[in-house]
């Protein structure tokens, strides 16, 4: 007598085969004249293959209802994790919100302190200030100083008005002239010899800038000094420019200090070369230019 195991050899499983692969016929037939309204043809294996499609699409569409309908709020859990988001996200923007709070209050705090003038105390304010006493030779004037004293009294000296240099020189000095021209002094200020100015030498073609904001009262052209341009300041203060090539400003111009007026040249009949003659009066009294700007 054979075993069990011999039992389920390739007779077996051809016999489980065989049985899967029977058909059967389902038939709907009406109770009252027996007519057949409907049949089908299976087997085994076809009612198992149509089980399994039938419970994935019943699962397919149950999964698509609940993903893309409101009712995935109903189901134990998901609304919990929406909740924790939602109290995430609150909790964020209510720490940045409370932040830019504290940097307006700040600010303000700061503002306030500012307009009323107590302001708290830093380290600049609490270090003690060192005292150090000059050496005698630090209080002994430098060659810049006595140079700048040499140019004082020799303007001093050409004066036409006792009394005023010292105050005009006090004026001038807290004055911000910008220098027409970068150059080598070639004269200076000479009254004796009616040289009211200073020639500075440089490029032909260097442009001549207006030393402070004023109003070009004229621009015209002299036998003697060729292209002129005099422009009218503030504080009783006149500039003038001669000897140029080109004018690039008219009378009644408004100019800024540092603007282009004028082209260096050569023109006019006091002139041996490129230069600029340059004159700065004060109350209808020349000085020197040379004591108040830099020119090289």
């Amino acid at each position: 007598m054979a075993s069990p195991r011999e039992r389920k050899g390739p007779r077996g499983w051809r016999a489980v085969l065989r049985r899967l692969r029977s058909r059967y016929r389902l038939v709907l037939i009406d109770d009252r004249t027996f007519e057949e309204r409907f049949s089908l043809r299976l087997n085994r294996l076809g009612v198992l293959v149509l089980t399994v499609l039938t419970f994935a699409l019943y699962g397919g569409l149950i999964v698509a209802v609940i993903v893309l309908t409101p009712l995935k709020r109903y189901i134990p859990g998901y609304s919990d994790q929406e909740t924790r988001l939602n109290a995430y996200r609150s909790t964020v923007q209510a720490d940045s919100l409370a932040l830019a709070l504290e940097y307006q209050r700040l600010y303000l705090d700061n503002l306030r302190a500012v307009l009323t003038g107590e302001l708290p105390a830093d380290s600049a304010s609490l270090r003690r200030p060192v005292q150090v006493k000059p050496s005698p030779e630090e209080l002994r004037p430098g060659a810049q100083d006595s140079m700048l004293r040499a140019r004082w009294e020799k303007e001093e000296r050409y004066s036409l008005a006792e009394g005023r240099g010292t105050t005009e020189r006090r004026e001038l000095a807290s004055i911000l002239f910008v220098p027409p021209v970068q150059g080598i002094i070639t004269a200076g200020l000479d009254p004796q010899q009616r040289h009211f100015g200073v020639d500075v030498v440089t490029k032909s073609d260097e442009a001549v800038k207006c030393c402070l904001a004023g109003t070009v009262v004229l621009a015209s052209w002299t036998t003697d000094a060729g292209h002129v341009i005099q422009v009218q300041h503030t504080n009783g203060l006149t500039s003038v420019y001669k000897h140029n090539r080109v004018l690039l400003k008219k009378a009644g111009d408004r100019v800024r200090a540092g603007e282009a007026i004028a082209i260096v040249g050569d023109t006019g009949e006091n002139t041996s070369g490129p230069h600029l003659h340059f004159e700065l009066w004060h109350n209808g009294i020349a000085v020197d230019p040379s004591a108040y700007m830099v020119f090289q």
